[in-house]
């Protein structure tokens, strides 16, 4: 992860309170604490405390972070966990990720395929808003954040073949909505018959 060596910041910081280490950590992950914990409650400022109060406890118990094997599976768990205990507390029961956005990479410059590349990313990133709850989240989690399935299942507490399954409905949804625009052209695939 940029050439920083994680693993050598938390035993700075749980040994000699190295402060430009945690701050190290705090730039790295911020901002994706911060859609993450977004993703849950909604508010951007509520949001903000939550990511802040994370850190503040880790701070807090720096002592007990040359334990910690996995830091974005840790900060990722913790961000999630503050988040349900302020929907618990503030009542709110309905967890909604906000928009998942895809960029596709323009490699032409022509006006019709600038369309094009638009229109894919708007039908893609519909299909997102209309998947599932939690077939949402592990998409978010895998396709945007970049965690490995089985972090995935660590941070939600389900299990690889539960992330698995989620990703392939996702998937399958995007590829629907893809194959519905017009102009494209379908491919019909055989089912391998089970012997």
């Amino acid at each position: 992860m940029l050439n920083i060596d994680l693993k050598e910041l938390l035993l700075k910081i749980a040994y000699d309170s190295d402060l430009a280490a945690f701050q190290k950590i705090y730039f790295l992950y911020y901002e994706r604490l911060l859609k993450l914990a977004c993703s849950f409650v909604k508010q951007t400022e509520v949001a903000e405390e939550i990511v802040d109060d994370v850190f503040v406890k880790i701070w807090a118990n720096r002592s007990k972070l040359n334990e910690v094997n996995n830091l974005t599976v840790y900060l990722y768990v913790a961000i999630k966990n503050q988040a349900l205990n302020y929907n618990q507390a503030n009542r709110m029961i309905c967890i909604d990720i906000e928009s998942v956005g895809f960029e596709l990479k323009d490699i032409s410059s022509s006006v019709e395929d600038i369309l094009i590349t638009a229109e894919l990313t708007k039908v893609i990133n519909d299909a997102v808003q209309h998947l599932p709850e939690q077939c949402k989240m592990v998409f978010k989690l895998v396709k945007e954040d970049r965690l490995k399935y089985r972090s995935v299942a660590e941070i939600l507490n389900i299990s690889p073949k539960t992330v698995e399954y989620h990703m392939g409905n996702a998937l399958k949804i995007i590829a629907a909505a893809i194959s519905d625009l017009p102009g494209h052209h379908k491919r019909s695939f055989k089912k391998a018959s089970a012997n």
